[in-house]
């Protein structure tokens, strides 16, 4: 009950009267599932074909240099809290450790709080009971699923506001009927969609005819349906921007379109498109961190436009806010800030901060476990931490395109070790420049430290059931 008086008071402060006065924008959150950032053909991908997709990106804001936690739940857990994951109870992708705090205040509690219709549609993957489900933590209306993946895509089981359904259909194209569904009905006031697809996380199931126009391209059967995949997310993208147009929404509303972690290539050997970047999900390298990101809102800024500044998930929630008018939540520490600034002016000041990125497979974080630091210029990266019972494909799969990529593999399992790049020019992190910079690696190295202590504060404490500032 706290938790929900102080969401009420805090959304009476809104932002100034210029925006308070204009009506409040529509926000709808695309969130893909494993696609990598070299999988669109704006990032040079010369096979997958997204025309809805490829034209959003040529007309939106994209932000070249976002990042997100090297697997999903980590991922949606701070897109949800603008906070780092290990903060709201989140460190891994199954068990409990994909169970987020129900007394995080989620970026839906707030817009609800604030007269949103709220609804979500696809995958939550941050805890499936009562207390923890979409429905508890802020939207109105929820489609969704237990878990990480479906069993199956097609006639999937699916939870209704909690019930269980199986409806007939593809599950990306069920979670996208419903989501216009939602659209029509609340069109008359604000509303924030979440579609946080399925699509393209294994196991990879999908329409042969969505599969079949890369038949002729030598790729393996794996990546086909991968490709076929994203197929049906570009197309299910386009059906809901399409109804924003046909209702008169699109002017004012913020549309996203992101990723949830780096690519999760199924097959050997490594077919996929890596835009030059290294490594894949599961690692902090940057193909397991970079994704794409591309927003718009005609209403409130100029596009089309590119931003290089250093940008990450935590940073979905307060740009959604700042857009909405609505103040943050009280009482807490939002790690992630609005990116409104650059999203109105790509050149804008904007101060260099320092992010962390980590994963941890073992259910609760461990210190120094795979993660990397990440300033504009510099990325320390210490890879090892892999735990090779569950995590035998990643590693297969890493040292495949290690080969592919002409380079030795750098082994993720071992002892600890620290790799420093000049990220700026080295986005494919070729050239360890640590044994050249000493001193910048100490210092990174010493933030982690700082920063691993402060966020998992909640794990090493007795009042474990608490929300951690």
């Amino acid at each position: 009950m706290k938790k929900y008086l102080a969401i009420l008071c805090f959304c009476f402060f809104l932002s100034p009267p210029s925006l308070a006065m204009s009506p409040r924008p529509n926000v709808v959150l695309f969130l893909a599932d494993d696609l990598g950032y070299g999988d669109l053909a704006c990032h040079g991908n010369r096979y997958v074909k997204a025309p809805h997709l490829d034209s959003f990106a040529r007309e939106a804001v994209e932000f070249r240099n976002f990042h997100v936690s090297p697997v999903c739940s980590p991922t949606r857990a701070s897109m949800m809290t603008g906070r780092y994951s290990f903060r709201t109870g989140v460190c891994d992708v199954y068990g409990q450790a994909t169970v987020m705090d129900p007394l995080e205040v989620t970026v839906a509690e707030v817009l609800k709080a604030a007269g949103y219709a709220t609804g979500l549609f696809g995958k939550w993957h941050l805890g499936d009971d009562d207390q923890h489900c979409p429905n508890a933590q802020g939207f109105n209306e929820s489609l969704t699923f237990r878990g990480a993946a479906m069993r199956q895509y097609f006639q999937p089981e699916l939870l209704h506001n909690g019930v269980a359904v199986q409806p007939d259909g593809y599950c990306m194209d069920l979670f996208t009927d419903a989501a216009i569904r939602f659209i029509r009905e609340n069109r008359s006031r604000p509303f924030f969609v979440y579609l946080p697809a399925n699509l393209i996380h294994a196991p990879l199931q999908v329409a042969p005819a969505l599969a079949a126009d890369f038949d002729a391209l030598g790729l393996t059967d794996s990546t086909q349906k991968i490709y076929g995949m994203i197929r049906s997310v570009d197309d299910n993208f386009g059906r809901v921007r399409n109804v924003l147009k046909e209702l008169g929404l699109e002017e004012n509303t913020l549309l996203i379109f992101t990723s949830d972690n780096g690519p999760c290539s199924s097959s050997k050997p490594v077919d996929r498109h890596m835009a030059g970047l290294h490594g894949l999900k599961g690692t902090p390298y940057e193909n397991g961190i970079r994704v794409p990101c591309f927003m718009r809102w005609p209403a409130g800024f100029r596009s089309p436009a590119s931003v290089t500044r250093l940008a990450a998930h935590i940073d979905i929630m307060p740009t959604i806010l700042d857009v909405c008018g609505i103040s943050k939540p009280g009482g807490r520490k939002l790690d992630g800030r609005s990116v409104l600034p650059l999203l109105r002016s790509p050149s804008a000041r904007w101060p260099d901060r320092t992010l962390f990125f980590q994963w941890d497979s073992g259910q609760q974080p461990r210190r120094g476990h795979a993660f990397s630091v990440l300033t504009e210029t510099w990325k320390l990266v210490q890879p090892v931490g892999m735990d090779a019972a569950n995590q035998k494909h990643i590693r297969d799969r890493y040292a495949e395109l290690c080969r592919l990529q002409g380079r030795g593999e750098r082994s993720i399992e071992g002892s600890p070790r620290y790799e420093l790049y000049d990220i700026a020019a080295d986005p494919g992190e070729a050239k360890d420049l640590s044994g050249a910079h000493p001193d910048i690696v100490l210092k990174m190295k010493q933030q982690y430290e700082r920063w691993f202590t402060e966020v998992t504060a909640r794990w090493y404490s007795p009042r474990k059931a608490v929300a951690h500032p």
